[in-house]
């Protein structure tokens, strides 16, 4: 039988794993998920729902400002939800770098980060996911990091104010609302 709650593992990395953050998993988790740079959110957790609803709401607008005519992304990353494997413990979400649209909508690109739960996969390996695996999506810029909606929940959590300095005030740009 199906655990009505199931957790939803979410990296807090915005570009580089030393910005990880761990909290204390629930004590029925699994042992597998306890690693560093992991942060637990249960499925309904309402904020962070909302939070994945507005960077989805957003991934068309930052899509049409990041990808070219080929579809190659221009700089940006997506975070994704991948079914954690061989161990099926709910969805591992990891930024993705180096991304591009395929004719058929669907998305290719390289993982950004080292996955806990991904079975052999590792940091650079090239994944394959469709805009309904995405969770959230990051712009680096000189004002600071756009999107980002899932990390500016995290940074609300106690002990991660050090993440706010990395964020804009506002998750879009001004020029594109």
């Amino acid at each position: 039988m199906m655990p009505l709650l199931r957790l939803t593992l979410t990296l807090v990395l915005l570009s580089t794993p030393a910005l990880a953050q761990k909290t204390d998993p629930p004590e029925d988790a699994p042992a597998i998920i306890e690693a560093e740079g992991i942060e637990l959110f249960e499925d309904t957790h309402i904020v962070m729902n909302e939070a994945v609803a507005e960077a989805q709401a957003t991934l068309p607008l930052f899509l049409d400002f990041v990808l070219d005519e080929f579809g190659i992304a221009q700089g940006g990353s997506l975070k994704v939800a991948f079914q954690t494997f061989p161990q099926d413990i709910g969805h591992e979400i990891i930024w993705v770098a180096g991304f591009r649209q395929l004719e058929d909508g669907s998305f290719e690109g390289f993982l950004n980060n080292q996955p806990f739960n991904l079975g052999d996969w590792s940091q650079g390996d090239r994944v394959t996911f469709e805009a309904a695996d995405v969770r959230d999506w990051s712009l680096a810029t000189p004002e600071g990091l756009y999107g980002n909606y899932t990390t500016r929940v995290i940074a609300a959590q106690p002990g991660n104010d050090y993440l706010w300095q990395s964020l804009t005030p506002d998750p879009l740009p001004a020029n594109w609302q």
